[in-house]
Protein backbone atom coordinates (compact mmCIF):
# COMPACT_ATOMS: atom_id res chain seq x y z
CA UNK A 1 0.00 0.00 0.00
CA UNK A 2 1.40 3.41 -0.97
CA UNK A 3 0.68 6.62 0.91
CA UNK A 4 -0.37 9.30 -1.59
CA UNK A 5 0.46 12.86 -0.63
CA UNK A 6 -1.31 15.93 -2.03
CA UNK A 7 1.68 16.58 -4.27
CA UNK A 8 1.77 13.06 -5.67
CA UNK A 9 -1.99 13.20 -6.22
CA UNK A 10 -1.57 16.35 -8.28
CA UNK A 11 1.27 14.73 -10.23
CA UNK A 12 -0.89 11.68 -10.85
CA UNK A 13 -3.69 13.90 -12.12
CA UNK A 14 -1.27 15.63 -14.49
CA UNK A 15 0.05 12.30 -15.75
CA UNK A 16 -3.51 11.09 -16.33
CA UNK A 17 -4.35 14.17 -18.41
CA UNK A 18 -1.13 13.77 -20.40
CA UNK A 19 -1.87 10.09 -20.97
CA UNK A 20 -5.37 10.80 -22.23
CA UNK A 21 -4.01 13.38 -24.67
CA UNK A 22 -1.30 10.98 -25.76
CA UNK A 23 -3.93 8.35 -26.57
CA UNK A 24 -6.08 10.64 -28.68
CA UNK A 25 -6.40 9.20 -32.17
CA UNK A 26 -6.22 5.61 -31.00
CA UNK A 27 -2.54 5.39 -30.10
CA UNK A 28 -1.81 2.25 -28.03
CA UNK A 29 -5.35 1.03 -28.73
CA UNK A 30 -5.26 0.46 -32.49
CA UNK A 31 -2.48 -0.12 -35.10
CA UNK A 32 -2.08 3.48 -36.25
CA UNK A 33 1.27 2.73 -37.93
CA UNK A 34 1.57 0.45 -40.94
CA UNK A 35 5.30 -0.18 -40.95
CA UNK A 36 7.82 -1.15 -38.27
CA UNK A 37 11.58 -0.61 -38.36
CA UNK A 38 13.81 -3.11 -36.56
CA UNK A 39 17.33 -2.51 -35.25
CA UNK A 40 18.86 -5.95 -34.78
CA UNK A 41 21.57 -7.28 -32.48
CA UNK A 42 21.89 -4.25 -30.24
CA UNK A 43 24.32 -5.04 -27.42
CA UNK A 44 22.93 -4.16 -24.01
CA UNK A 45 25.57 -5.85 -21.86
CA UNK A 46 27.84 -8.78 -21.17
CA UNK A 47 27.75 -11.49 -18.52
CA UNK A 48 29.40 -14.74 -17.48
CA UNK A 49 27.29 -17.83 -18.13
CA UNK A 50 27.08 -21.04 -16.10
CA UNK A 51 30.04 -22.48 -18.06
CA UNK A 52 32.14 -19.47 -17.01
CA UNK A 53 32.24 -17.95 -20.50
CA UNK A 54 31.54 -14.26 -21.08
CA UNK A 55 28.67 -13.80 -23.54
CA UNK A 56 27.30 -10.74 -25.33
CA UNK A 57 23.71 -9.88 -24.47
CA UNK A 58 21.79 -8.80 -27.57
CA UNK A 59 18.34 -7.44 -28.29
CA UNK A 60 16.24 -6.31 -31.26
CA UNK A 61 14.47 -2.95 -31.02
CA UNK A 62 11.19 -2.40 -32.87
CA UNK A 63 9.91 1.12 -33.63
CA UNK A 64 6.83 2.42 -35.45
CA UNK A 65 8.18 3.74 -38.75
CA UNK A 66 7.73 7.49 -39.18
CA UNK A 67 6.81 8.11 -35.54
CA UNK A 68 7.98 11.41 -34.04
CA UNK A 69 7.02 10.71 -30.42
CA UNK A 70 9.84 11.06 -27.90
CA UNK A 71 8.23 9.65 -24.76
CA UNK A 72 6.96 6.24 -25.83
CA UNK A 73 6.31 3.52 -23.24
CA UNK A 74 8.51 0.45 -23.68
CA UNK A 75 7.51 -3.22 -23.76
CA UNK A 76 10.35 -5.73 -23.35
CA UNK A 77 9.47 -9.29 -24.43
CA UNK A 78 11.49 -12.41 -23.55
CA UNK A 79 11.30 -15.72 -25.43
CA UNK A 80 10.41 -19.18 -24.18
CA UNK A 81 12.58 -22.29 -24.27
CA UNK A 82 12.76 -23.66 -20.71
CA UNK A 83 15.85 -21.53 -19.97
CA UNK A 84 18.11 -23.70 -22.12
CA UNK A 85 16.85 -22.99 -25.66
CA UNK A 86 15.35 -20.27 -27.84
CA UNK A 87 16.35 -16.77 -28.87
CA UNK A 88 14.91 -13.33 -29.62
CA UNK A 89 13.65 -14.25 -33.10
CA UNK A 90 12.57 -17.88 -32.61
CA UNK A 91 9.48 -17.37 -30.43
CA UNK A 92 6.57 -16.36 -32.67
CA UNK A 93 4.64 -14.89 -29.71
CA UNK A 94 7.48 -12.51 -28.89
CA UNK A 95 8.05 -11.42 -32.49
CA UNK A 96 4.30 -10.93 -33.03
CA UNK A 97 3.87 -8.88 -29.86
CA UNK A 98 6.89 -6.72 -30.67
CA UNK A 99 5.73 -5.98 -34.21
CA UNK A 100 2.07 -5.40 -33.39
CA UNK A 101 2.67 -3.30 -30.28
CA UNK A 102 5.13 -1.18 -32.27
CA UNK A 103 2.36 -0.58 -34.81
CA UNK A 104 0.24 0.59 -31.89
CA UNK A 105 2.89 3.20 -30.95
CA UNK A 106 5.08 1.44 -28.38
CA UNK A 107 8.83 1.01 -28.51
CA UNK A 108 9.28 -2.76 -28.16
CA UNK A 109 12.31 -4.92 -27.47
CA UNK A 110 12.92 -8.63 -28.00
CA UNK A 111 15.76 -9.80 -25.77
CA UNK A 112 18.24 -12.63 -25.57
CA UNK A 113 19.35 -13.73 -22.11
CA UNK A 114 21.80 -16.25 -20.72
CA UNK A 115 20.70 -19.85 -21.20
CA UNK A 116 21.69 -22.94 -19.27
CA UNK A 117 23.82 -25.55 -21.02
CA UNK A 118 21.49 -28.56 -21.59
CA UNK A 119 24.31 -30.88 -20.56
CA UNK A 120 24.40 -29.21 -17.15
CA UNK A 121 20.68 -29.94 -16.75
CA UNK A 122 20.93 -33.60 -17.68
CA UNK A 123 23.91 -34.16 -15.37
CA UNK A 124 22.64 -32.03 -12.48
CA UNK A 125 22.37 -33.62 -9.05
CA UNK A 126 19.83 -30.93 -8.04
CA UNK A 127 17.61 -30.03 -11.00
CA UNK A 128 15.61 -27.49 -9.00
CA UNK A 129 18.75 -25.58 -8.01
CA UNK A 130 20.05 -25.65 -11.58
CA UNK A 131 16.84 -24.14 -12.95
CA UNK A 132 16.54 -21.59 -10.15
CA UNK A 133 20.03 -20.35 -10.96
CA UNK A 134 19.13 -20.15 -14.66
CA UNK A 135 16.08 -18.04 -13.82
CA UNK A 136 18.19 -15.85 -11.56
CA UNK A 137 20.74 -15.15 -14.32
CA UNK A 138 17.99 -14.37 -16.83
CA UNK A 139 16.41 -11.92 -14.39
CA UNK A 140 19.77 -10.18 -13.96
CA UNK A 141 20.03 -9.82 -17.73
CA UNK A 142 16.58 -8.29 -18.05
CA UNK A 143 17.46 -5.86 -15.27
CA UNK A 144 20.56 -4.86 -17.25
CA UNK A 145 18.40 -4.23 -20.33
CA UNK A 146 16.06 -1.98 -18.35
CA UNK A 147 19.08 -0.07 -17.06
CA UNK A 148 20.46 0.13 -20.61
CA UNK A 149 17.28 1.85 -21.79
CA UNK A 150 17.22 4.31 -18.89
CA UNK A 151 20.93 4.99 -19.37
CA UNK A 152 20.28 5.80 -23.04
CA UNK A 153 17.91 8.56 -21.99
CA UNK A 154 20.22 10.03 -19.35
CA UNK A 155 23.53 9.78 -21.23
CA UNK A 156 22.74 9.51 -24.96
CA UNK A 157 19.99 12.08 -25.48
CA UNK A 158 17.22 9.48 -25.67
CA UNK A 159 18.01 7.91 -29.08
CA UNK A 160 15.01 5.55 -28.89
CA UNK A 161 12.44 8.18 -27.97
CA UNK A 162 11.20 6.47 -24.80
CA UNK A 163 9.69 7.37 -21.46
CA UNK A 164 12.13 5.78 -18.97
CA UNK A 165 9.43 5.80 -16.30
CA UNK A 166 7.13 3.47 -18.29
CA UNK A 167 8.94 0.21 -18.96
CA UNK A 168 6.85 -2.97 -19.14
CA UNK A 169 8.36 -6.46 -19.16
CA UNK A 170 6.84 -9.72 -20.31
CA UNK A 171 7.23 -12.81 -22.37
CA UNK A 172 6.05 -16.28 -23.23
CA UNK A 173 6.66 -19.36 -21.05
CA UNK A 174 10.22 -19.03 -19.68
CA UNK A 175 10.19 -15.38 -20.76
CA UNK A 176 7.09 -14.78 -18.65
CA UNK A 177 8.63 -16.64 -15.73
CA UNK A 178 11.74 -14.47 -15.77
CA UNK A 179 9.67 -11.27 -16.11
CA UNK A 180 7.45 -12.19 -13.17
CA UNK A 181 10.50 -12.95 -11.04
CA UNK A 182 12.11 -9.66 -12.07
CA UNK A 183 9.09 -7.73 -10.81
CA UNK A 184 8.15 -9.67 -7.68
CA UNK A 185 11.32 -11.43 -6.45
CA UNK A 186 12.38 -7.94 -5.40
CA UNK A 187 14.25 -8.55 -2.18
CA UNK A 188 17.19 -10.82 -1.39
CA UNK A 189 15.33 -12.09 1.67
CA UNK A 190 12.74 -13.67 -0.66
CA UNK A 191 15.28 -15.65 -2.69
CA UNK A 192 15.03 -19.43 -2.13
CA UNK A 193 17.74 -20.75 0.18
CA UNK A 194 19.18 -22.96 -2.58
CA UNK A 195 20.38 -19.86 -4.40
CA UNK A 196 23.68 -18.30 -3.35
CA UNK A 197 22.84 -14.72 -4.28
CA UNK A 198 26.31 -13.42 -3.46
CA UNK A 199 28.00 -16.01 -5.71
CA UNK A 200 25.68 -15.09 -8.58
CA UNK A 201 26.18 -11.35 -8.19
CA UNK A 202 23.15 -10.37 -6.12
CA UNK A 203 19.70 -9.43 -7.37
CA UNK A 204 21.03 -6.77 -9.73
CA UNK A 205 23.87 -8.87 -11.13
CA UNK A 206 26.73 -7.52 -13.24
CA UNK A 207 25.34 -7.77 -16.77
CA UNK A 208 25.90 -4.07 -17.41
CA UNK A 209 24.75 -0.47 -17.04
CA UNK A 210 25.02 0.02 -13.27
CA UNK A 211 23.70 3.11 -11.57
CA UNK A 212 20.16 3.10 -12.97
CA UNK A 213 16.91 1.65 -11.70
CA UNK A 214 16.05 -1.82 -13.01
CA UNK A 215 12.48 -1.85 -11.75
CA UNK A 216 9.70 -2.39 -14.35
CA UNK A 217 6.27 -0.80 -14.11
CA UNK A 218 4.08 -3.72 -15.30
CA UNK A 219 4.26 -7.34 -16.50
CA UNK A 220 2.79 -9.35 -19.40
CA UNK A 221 2.57 -13.01 -18.37
CA UNK A 222 1.85 -15.52 -21.15
CA UNK A 223 1.84 -19.06 -19.72
CA UNK A 224 4.28 -18.20 -16.94
CA UNK A 225 4.53 -18.75 -13.20
CA UNK A 226 6.16 -17.47 -10.03
CA UNK A 227 8.14 -19.56 -7.58
CA UNK A 228 5.88 -18.42 -4.74
CA UNK A 229 2.78 -16.25 -4.99
CA UNK A 230 3.55 -14.84 -1.50
CA UNK A 231 6.22 -12.72 -3.16
CA UNK A 232 3.39 -10.75 -4.79
CA UNK A 233 2.39 -8.01 -2.35
CA UNK A 234 0.17 -4.98 -1.94
CA UNK A 235 1.49 -2.02 -3.92
CA UNK A 236 3.26 -4.20 -6.50
CA UNK A 237 3.21 -3.63 -10.26
CA UNK A 238 0.08 -4.48 -12.28
CA UNK A 239 0.18 -7.52 -14.54
CA UNK A 240 -1.88 -9.33 -17.17
CA UNK A 241 -1.93 -13.14 -17.47
CA UNK A 242 -3.03 -15.58 -20.16
CA UNK A 243 -2.82 -19.32 -19.63
CA UNK A 244 -4.26 -22.59 -20.95
CA UNK A 245 -6.15 -24.72 -18.43
CA UNK A 246 -4.61 -27.89 -19.93
CA UNK A 247 -1.02 -26.67 -19.68
CA UNK A 248 1.14 -29.56 -18.48
CA UNK A 249 4.46 -27.71 -18.89
CA UNK A 250 3.78 -24.67 -16.70
CA UNK A 251 0.61 -25.27 -14.63
CA UNK A 252 -2.04 -22.57 -14.72
CA UNK A 253 -2.64 -23.06 -11.00
CA UNK A 254 -0.26 -24.38 -8.33
CA UNK A 255 1.61 -27.46 -9.56
CA UNK A 256 4.89 -28.85 -10.79
CA UNK A 257 6.64 -27.21 -13.76
CA UNK A 258 7.61 -30.00 -16.16
CA UNK A 259 9.26 -29.10 -19.50
CA UNK A 260 10.06 -32.77 -20.04
CA UNK A 261 11.45 -33.31 -16.56
CA UNK A 262 9.74 -32.40 -13.24
CA UNK A 263 11.49 -29.40 -11.73
CA UNK A 264 9.67 -27.74 -8.84
CA UNK A 265 6.30 -26.56 -7.60
CA UNK A 266 5.30 -23.14 -8.93
CA UNK A 267 2.30 -20.83 -8.76
CA UNK A 268 0.79 -20.33 -12.21
CA UNK A 269 -1.46 -17.58 -13.50
CA UNK A 270 -4.66 -18.61 -11.69
CA UNK A 271 -2.84 -18.76 -8.35
CA UNK A 272 -1.22 -15.40 -9.03
CA UNK A 273 -4.60 -13.85 -9.76
CA UNK A 274 -6.00 -15.12 -6.46
CA UNK A 275 -3.04 -13.70 -4.57
CA UNK A 276 -3.16 -10.40 -6.48
CA UNK A 277 -6.88 -9.97 -5.86
CA UNK A 278 -6.36 -10.58 -2.15
CA UNK A 279 -3.51 -8.05 -2.07
CA UNK A 280 -5.31 -5.45 -4.16
CA UNK A 281 -2.81 -5.61 -7.04
CA UNK A 282 -4.22 -4.50 -10.40
CA UNK A 283 -4.36 -7.55 -12.68
CA UNK A 284 -6.34 -9.30 -15.41
CA UNK A 285 -6.48 -13.01 -16.25
CA UNK A 286 -7.74 -14.82 -19.35
CA UNK A 287 -8.09 -18.59 -18.97
CA UNK A 288 -7.73 -20.29 -22.34
CA UNK A 289 -10.10 -23.20 -21.88
CA UNK A 290 -9.03 -26.48 -23.40
CA UNK A 291 -5.64 -25.04 -24.38
CA UNK A 292 -2.25 -26.57 -23.69
CA UNK A 293 1.08 -24.77 -23.26
CA UNK A 294 1.58 -21.62 -25.39
CA UNK A 295 -1.29 -22.42 -27.79
CA UNK A 296 -0.93 -19.07 -29.56
CA UNK A 297 2.35 -20.18 -31.16
CA UNK A 298 0.48 -22.64 -33.35
CA UNK A 299 -2.86 -20.91 -33.81
CA UNK A 300 -3.78 -17.56 -35.35
CA UNK A 301 -7.06 -17.58 -33.42
CA UNK A 302 -5.32 -18.05 -30.07
CA UNK A 303 -2.67 -15.48 -31.01
CA UNK A 304 -5.36 -12.91 -31.76
CA UNK A 305 -7.13 -13.63 -28.45
CA UNK A 306 -3.92 -13.47 -26.42
CA UNK A 307 -2.67 -10.30 -28.09
CA UNK A 308 -5.98 -8.44 -27.95
CA UNK A 309 -6.52 -9.16 -24.25
CA UNK A 310 -2.99 -8.11 -23.31
CA UNK A 311 -3.08 -5.05 -25.59
CA UNK A 312 -6.30 -3.77 -24.04
CA UNK A 313 -4.91 -4.20 -20.52
CA UNK A 314 -1.75 -2.28 -21.41
CA UNK A 315 -3.71 0.46 -23.17
CA UNK A 316 -5.77 0.94 -20.02
CA UNK A 317 -2.58 1.32 -17.96
CA UNK A 318 -0.97 3.74 -20.38
CA UNK A 319 -4.01 5.79 -21.38
CA UNK A 320 -5.31 6.20 -17.85
CA UNK A 321 -1.96 7.02 -16.25
CA UNK A 322 -1.99 3.92 -14.02
CA UNK A 323 1.72 3.14 -14.42
CA UNK A 324 4.02 4.48 -11.69
CA UNK A 325 5.00 8.10 -12.22
CA UNK A 326 8.63 7.26 -11.49
CA UNK A 327 10.56 4.02 -11.14
CA UNK A 328 10.80 3.20 -7.45
CA UNK A 329 14.25 4.13 -6.22
CA UNK A 330 16.49 1.72 -4.38
CA UNK A 331 17.18 3.49 -1.09
CA UNK A 332 18.76 2.44 2.15
CA UNK A 333 16.70 1.74 5.23
CA UNK A 334 17.72 0.84 8.79
CA UNK A 335 17.44 -2.80 9.80
CA UNK A 336 15.08 -3.61 12.71
CA UNK A 337 16.45 -5.50 15.74
CA UNK A 338 16.58 -7.72 17.72
CA UNK A 339 16.20 -10.43 15.10
CA UNK A 340 15.24 -13.10 16.14
CA UNK A 341 12.59 -11.44 18.26
CA UNK A 342 9.63 -12.68 20.29
CA UNK A 343 5.86 -12.28 20.31
CA UNK A 344 4.69 -9.19 22.18
CA UNK A 345 8.14 -7.59 22.33
CA UNK A 346 9.30 -4.24 20.99
CA UNK A 347 11.08 -4.14 17.66
CA UNK A 348 13.65 -1.35 17.66
CA UNK A 349 14.21 0.66 14.46
CA UNK A 350 17.45 2.59 14.42
CA UNK A 351 17.13 6.21 13.12
CA UNK A 352 13.34 5.96 12.90
CA UNK A 353 10.97 5.12 10.08
CA UNK A 354 8.18 6.99 8.36
CA UNK A 355 5.76 5.74 5.74
CA UNK A 356 3.84 2.49 5.98
CA UNK A 357 4.68 -0.65 7.92
CA UNK A 358 3.15 -4.10 7.43
CA UNK A 359 4.02 -7.48 8.92
CA UNK A 360 3.06 -10.70 7.11
CA UNK A 361 3.35 -14.32 8.14
CA UNK A 362 4.75 -17.04 5.86
CA UNK A 363 1.31 -17.52 4.26
CA UNK A 364 1.02 -13.84 3.39
CA UNK A 365 -1.52 -13.02 6.09
CA UNK A 366 -1.37 -9.48 7.47
CA UNK A 367 -0.41 -9.52 11.17
CA UNK A 368 0.40 -5.84 11.78
CA UNK A 369 -0.17 -2.60 9.88
CA UNK A 370 0.90 0.90 10.87
CA UNK A 371 0.93 4.27 9.15
CA UNK A 372 3.99 6.15 10.38
CA UNK A 373 3.36 9.88 9.96
CA UNK A 374 6.19 10.78 12.33
CA UNK A 375 9.57 9.00 12.69
CA UNK A 376 9.11 5.92 14.83
CA UNK A 377 11.98 4.30 16.69
CA UNK A 378 10.18 1.12 17.74
CA UNK A 379 6.98 -0.83 17.18
CA UNK A 380 5.16 -3.25 19.44
CA UNK A 381 4.73 -6.72 17.95
CA UNK A 382 1.34 -8.45 18.40
CA UNK A 383 1.02 -10.77 21.40
CA UNK A 384 -0.33 -13.72 19.41
CA UNK A 385 2.50 -14.26 16.91
CA UNK A 386 3.41 -17.91 16.56
CA UNK A 387 7.06 -18.92 16.21
CA UNK A 388 8.22 -18.86 12.60
CA UNK A 389 9.35 -16.67 9.72
CA UNK A 390 7.65 -13.31 9.06
CA UNK A 391 8.15 -10.54 6.51
CA UNK A 392 8.31 -6.90 7.54
CA UNK A 393 7.47 -4.59 4.64
CA UNK A 394 8.43 -0.94 4.95
CA UNK A 395 7.08 1.43 2.29
CA UNK A 396 8.84 4.78 2.49
CA UNK A 397 7.07 8.07 1.68
CA UNK A 398 8.86 8.22 -1.71
CA UNK A 399 7.39 4.83 -2.63
CA UNK A 400 10.58 2.81 -2.14
CA UNK A 401 9.90 -0.60 -0.60
CA UNK A 402 12.18 -2.69 1.60
CA UNK A 403 11.49 -6.14 3.01
CA UNK A 404 13.04 -7.61 6.14
CA UNK A 405 12.92 -11.25 7.11
CA UNK A 406 11.98 -11.49 10.79
CA UNK A 407 12.26 -14.64 12.90
CA UNK A 408 9.88 -14.96 15.83
CA UNK A 409 10.99 -17.42 18.53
Amino acid sequence: MKIISTLSFCCAAFISVRAQSECDGGRYQTPIFQQVSVSSDISYGQAVNSDNFTVDLLCDIYEPAGDNATNRPVVIMAHGGSFYAGNKTADSSVVYFCRELAKHGYLTVSMNYRLENPLNIFTSSDIEKTFLEAVFRAVQDQKALIRFLRKSVAEQNNPYGIDPNRIIVGGNSAGAILSLHNAYLDDAAKVPSKIDTAALGGLEGSSGNPGYSSIPQAVVNICGALGDSVWLESGDQPFVSLHGDQDEVVPHNTGVADPGIPIMTVDGSASLKLRADNEGVNNAFYLLKGAEHSPQNGSNAYMDTVFTFARDFLADLVCNGILDIHPIAETSTPVPFPNPSSSGSFLAIDQGWTGHLALFDALGRLCLERRLDQPVGSVSLPQNLKPGVYWLKHTQPNGAVKHHKLLIQ
